[in-house]
């Protein structure tokens, strides 16, 4: 396997980059038939039809701005999910000058592509999931949960631990492995989860990620 097909981050990048250019579509878009709404309420003088304008044009301009401004925050989760990866990636330089490779956005079918596949000089493999999300990582009532204060709050992406698992699955039979060990790493916050494991995840930060990483492959075959 190649070490580096795709340069870390990439794909999420782009997908920045599209999201922003179609916000940027929208925010004209919103302004052109904003502009001309005006112009045609000027200029028409039957009462009724210039208030039937006015609502319709006033209507597809706010939902073409509000459009515009959630893809403007999508591409800012975009920029930093790149910027997580990259963090991730020059963590794991030194395993790769140690015979490590290492893989970046592996396209898998179901679930979009894996942030970093990791085959060890030992033949294991390991499947990274990075995240930025801060606040403190926690297992509370069967699910990852993040916490801020005396607060916790869900994950708006769902079930992560099982996202991860499904990649993990996949990983295995695109390469052929005997087992894939799933991982979360989060760019920040920190992880209050007992030994960093949940159902045969293991939860880390950019902290740990490392030793962690030696840990597990110091107790495989």
């Amino acid at each position: 396997m190649p070490s580096k097909k795709r340069p870390p981050g990439d794909n999420i990048h782009k997908l920045g980059q599209k999201r922003h250019q179609s916000a940027l579509l929208r925010y004209a878009l919103a302004l052109a038939i904003l502009v001309g709404t005006v112009l045609l309420f000027v200029t028409n003088s039957t009462s009724y039809l210039r208030l039937l304008l006015l609502l319709a044009g006033f209507t597809s301009s706010y939902y073409l701005y509000c459009s515009g401004r959630h893809l403007t925050k999508r591409a800012g989760d975009a920029q930093r999910g790149a910027k997580a990866e990259k963090e991730v990636a020059a963590l794991l330089r030194p395993l790769q000058r140690q015979g490590w490779q290492i893989e970046y956005n592996l396209p898998i079918k179901r679930w979009g592509d894996a942030d970093l596949v990791l085959h060890s000089p030992k033949g294991n493999w390991y499947v990274i999931d990075v995240k930025s999300h801060g606040g403190t990582k926690v297992y509370e009532n069967g699910h990852l949960r993040k916490r801020y204060g005396k607060d916790t709050y869900d994950f708006e992406e769902g079930d992560l631990i099982g996202k991860v698992k499904g990649q993990a699955q996949e990983v295995k039979s695109l390469k052929s492995a005997r087992w894939v060990t799933a991982m979360l790493c989060f760019t920040k916050g920190d992880v209050d989860i007992f030994c960093n494991e949940i159902t045969g995840v293991y939860i880390v930060n950019t902290i740990n990620l490392l030793s962690i990483l030696l840990q597990l492959e110091q107790y495989k075959i």
